[in-house]
């Protein structure tokens, strides 16, 4: 009787801890943002300790971390989504390290270089005019109407996002580099139209 008594509690424990002679890595729990690696079943909520075998819990990789997002300069607005900032119109940042992938960086990275691709064409034209020979072929009335299909996707479509944050600026009333930004794309690109439609 002694030695069934001892081979029974000498069996791995059918239990949820890493105590109990589990040696794999745990499944984490499918509604758990955090859960313990070594111990079978067991989640939190919020991060922490599992206090029976010591474990600092991990984050879920199957549940959405719960970031939340901070302007750098103005540490005052938090918001749980990513956007701009209301006052200066930065792009927030998350408070906490996280693998997501920065779509605004994606995106304007885009933004530049099909701009840069329509824009090479408008550098070659406004150099051309200082070449005698090139001169003459570039004068005439379809030039400026080539230069305006050019550089009128460059302004409105590749400068979207500054024009959508300076106009925030002004209805929120907080003027910053973004309302400068808008402004002056916007009469620079008037003043250009101006000169080649004379």
């Amino acid at each position: 009787m002694t030695h069934d008594h001892h081979h029974q509690h000498s069996e791995p424990a059918p239990s949820h801890c890493c105590g109990g002679g589990h040696s794999h890595e745990a499944t984490p729990p499918a509604d758990q943002a955090y859960y313990c690696p070594m111990c079978e079943g067991v989640g939190s909520d919020k991060p922490g300790i599992y206090p029976k075998c010591g474990m600092a819990l991990e984050h879920n990789p199957t549940v959405p971390a719960n970031v939340q997002y901070t302007c750098p300069l103005h540490p005052k607005i938090i918001r749980d989504e990513p956007g701009s900032c209301p006052i200066c119109g930065m792009a927030l940042e998350p408070m906490a390290p996280t693998d997501e992938e920065d779509v605004e960086l994606k995106d304007m990275t885009r933004r530049f270089w099909i701009a840069a691709v329509l824009t090479l064409p408008l550098v070659a034209i406004a150099m051309g005019r200082m070449v005698p020979s090139i001169s003459e072929i570039l004068h005439g009335t379809f030039t400026p109407w080539i230069e305006l299909a050019l550089a009128t996707p460059v302004v409105l479509w590749a400068g979207a996002p500054f024009f959508v944050r300076g106009w925030q600026s002004i209805v929120s009333r907080y003027l910053n580099l973004f309302t400068l930004i808008a402004i002056g794309t916007k009469e620079g690109e008037k003043r250009l139209t101006a000169m080649r439609s004379d």
